[in-house]
């Protein structure tokens, strides 16, 4: 890999930190030290002349911009990296690999609700090398799907959207503009789209997947904001305005967390949405019908889940 400014290991100790998100989980997986990890990413990050990940005390670390991209083309390059071993001659001594399993699954729903069960799943199936892609789901997951090779999507998409044969509809779910209940003061539910259109509003960044699907979204119930107050591609740090009563902003009741939605209501219901599996006809190994049995029952079987069949 002459030449090249990175190295297989630091690639593996940076898609593990994205899925992971811990540099203590990261480096118990590996067997290394916290500084060795810390350190590796410095190194890749120097070598790229990129921040990929914001370190910050006491926080997460979070994905820039450069970082998500970088992501987006680490997989393909394992991928291509897997295909080209295979050329290795048959016979010779090998060693038994998992067989690898890449699901897209949205950063909410992967931290919310996989995340937690996520132990006890791989205790179960030592035999299974899940690999996680959120990522991609932020910049358009029917998108990602058609660009790049995923075994099993999970993810959230308006009801607009026609399933083809590769996908299922799990469950629907209700969408709307949410706010502090302070914004419903002495009003009547739901709020017409010309009130809902003078209140301050939270987007995600200009020019993204989701800035234009939602703008898209309000615009089909009539509103229009008039004031935007703040923009993040991160749920949490949303639904934290909610709470602190700062603005509103387009949510899906499930990425609220059930003490969230105390505080923060629904002032206007726009399109329900639905909870999407994608399955590649191509994944035929047994490891991703379970993988996917896992994915699902881990949303929709979870109390805090406010799934729905139908009307609702």
């Amino acid at each position: 890999m002459a030449g090249l400014p990175f190295t297989l290991r630091q690639l593996e100790i940076f898609e593990l930190l994205c899925d992971l998100r811990s540099f203590r989980n990261v480096s118990e997986r590996l067997g290394i030290s916290q500084a060795s990890v810390s350190n590796q990413l410095k190194v890749l990050e120097k070598q790229m002349g990129v921040r990929l990940l914001l370190r910050d005390s006491g926080r997460r670390p979070q994905l820039t911009p450069e970082g998500a991209a970088f992501l987006a083309d680490v997989t393909p390059f394992w991928t291509a990296a897997e295909r080209l071993a295979g050329h290795r001659r048959r016979g010779g001594l090998r060693r038994a690999e998992a067989p690898r399993v890449k699901a897209m699954v949205g950063l909410q729903l992967l931290e919310e609700y996989i995340r937690p069960k996520l132990d006890r799943f791989l205790n179960d199936h030592p035999d299974i090398h899940l690999m996680f892609d959120s990522a991609a789901a932020f910049f358009g997951p029917r998108q990602a799907i058609a660009k790049e090779h995923f075994d099993i999507g999970l993810f959230s998409e308006n009801t607009i959207n026609p399933l083809d044969a590769t996908m299922r509809e799990v469950a629907k779910v209700r969408c709307g503009v949410f706010g502090h209940a302070k914004f419903a003061e002495g009003r009547r539910l739901p709020m017409t789209p010309a009130e809902m259109s003078e209140l301050p509003f939270v987007l995600p960044p200009a020019g993204t997947f989701h800035e234009s699907e939602m703008l898209d979204m309000l615009a089909r119930h009539n509103i229009r904001p008039a004031r935007i107050v703040g923009r993040t591609q991160y749920f949490d740090v949303m639904s934290a305005m909610f709470e602190a009563g700062t603005c509103v902003g387009v949510a899906l009741e499930p990425l609220l967390k059930p003490e969230q939605r105390a505080v923060a209501v629904m002032l206007h219901r726009l399109d329900d949405w639905r909870l999407t599996v994608y399955r590649n006809p191509a994944a035929r190994q047994p490891q991703s019908a379970i993988t996917e049995e896992f994915l699902v029952s881990a949303i929709v079987d979870d109390p805090a889940y406010p799934g729905f069949s139908d009307g609702g």
